[in-house]
């Protein structure tokens, strides 16, 4: 009997075993369906959807809401970084951005989607950072109170491109080294030697800079990122990888890091169309003023007889080209031997009556798409 009492006792602990294990399971199963919020989510309704502030990537929603603080709390008021989280009615922007003098500002700004009406609040923590900012609400709605009524700017992809354009023109202009950090990182290392290299880049490209305006450009949407490809009037060619607005790094040049197919491209060109593509890429680092890149391309011999030092290079680039050369494409190609000699008409603009010269270009082709070359100008 004592015998048996213990069996049905081991019973009853396996079962409760059994049981507890069966709870435990079925919980971790629902948490990986329904979900846990982690650090930095928003819980939703009690059926515990989860929401989670992102980084704001849309330029429409970013100007807007930078264009609705501006108007009704602070004109002076230039918008650097927004998250946002978005309710099925109310959308919520945690907004950091700087005033007068350069003081750091943060809002929240609250738009009901369905109302087109908003409300800002100010933080008045300085500590704060986007992070930080929780924007969870119980809000269902913002009345209209006559004055609080939002729309959003209109704003094509073009007019984001040609915003890019003037933001980080002006960046080089006023405040080069904060462009210089915006550079793109692999670029920068393999552009410039230095911030004073940039530096110097900038003051002697600055009426270039200065003229920039929006000529082609195509928008690229990644998961992590957005790309714009922009050309200028001059051009010059931009690549920039928006993780946010206007959290974005940038080449200036299409040629100091090619693209991935470039080389498979390359190879598929006929000789001729290659010898002007290189040409072309010469006179890219001619007018972007990169004399460092320029002068590796040359023939070691004929380097060595016109130009003995990269400076001598320098000082005859600027004498005798243009301070911006356009190819007018007026081009004879003609194959000598082991060479290939290109001559092009280069013109200062693009107006009938500009100053013209005649560029000759001796190249020769080698392994992949790596060239050497000499050349006259006059």
């Amino acid at each position: 009997m004592q015998e048996h009492k213990k069996k049905i006792g081991i019973a009853i602990i396996i079962v409760l075993m059994l049981s507890c294990l069966c709870i435990m399971l079925l919980y971790f199963l629902n948490k990986d369906k329904v979900g846990i919020p982690e650090e930095g989510e928003a819980q939703g309704d009690e059926l515990n959807i989860q929401y989670m502030a992102e980084r704001l990537k849309d330029p429409v929603k970013f100007f807007s809401v930078e264009k609705c603080i501006q108007e009704n709390v602070n004109e002076q008021f230039i918008a650097k970084d927004m998250n946002l989280l978005e309710g099925e009615r109310i959308y919520s922007f945690a907004v950091y951005g700087t005033s007068e003098n350069e003081e750091e500002v943060y809002y929240i700004v609250r738009v009901d989607m369905e109302n087109s009406t908003f409300q800002i609040e100010e933080l008045k923590d300085n500590d704060k950072n986007l992070k930080q900012i929780n924007l969870e609400t119980n809000i269902e709605e913002i009345k209209s109170n006559g004055r609080n009524t939002f729309e959003f700017v209109n704003m094509r992809d073009e007019d984001t491109c040609r915003m890019y354009l003037k933001h980080f023109t002006q960046m080089e202009l006023e405040k080069s080294e904060e462009a210089y950090q915006m550079l793109d990182e692999n670029y920068k290392k393999e552009r410039f030697e230095n911030l004073d290299d940039y530096k110097q880049y900038v003051q002697e490209c600055k009426p270039i800079i200065e003229e920039a305006i929006l000529s082609k450009y195509l928008v690229n949407y990644y998961d992590d990122y957005i790309e714009y490809v922009l050309v200028d009037n001059n051009n010059n060619s931009y690549t920039i990888k928006a993780e946010a607005v206007l959290d974005y790094k940038i080449m200036l040049d299409n040629y100091t890091i090619k693209v991935e197919n470039y080389e498979e491209n390359y190879q598929k060109l006929g000789n001729e169309k290659k010898v002007q593509a290189n040409t072309y890429i010469f006179l890219q680092m001619i007018n972007s003023k990169d004399y460092r890149h320029a002068y590796e391309l040359l023939d070691e011999t004929f380097k060595q007889n016109n130009f003995g030092t990269i400076e001598e290079f320098k000082e005859y680039v600027k004498n005798n080209f243009f301070a911006h050369n356009l190819n007018t494409m007026e081009v004879k190609i003609q194959e000598q031997g082991n060479y290939y000699s290109y001559e092009t008409t280069l013109k200062e603009n693009s107006s009938s009556i500009a100053e013209s010269k005649k560029l000759t270009v001796i190249m020769q082709l080698q392994e992949g798409s790596d060239f050497v070359m000499s050349f006259s100008i006059e």
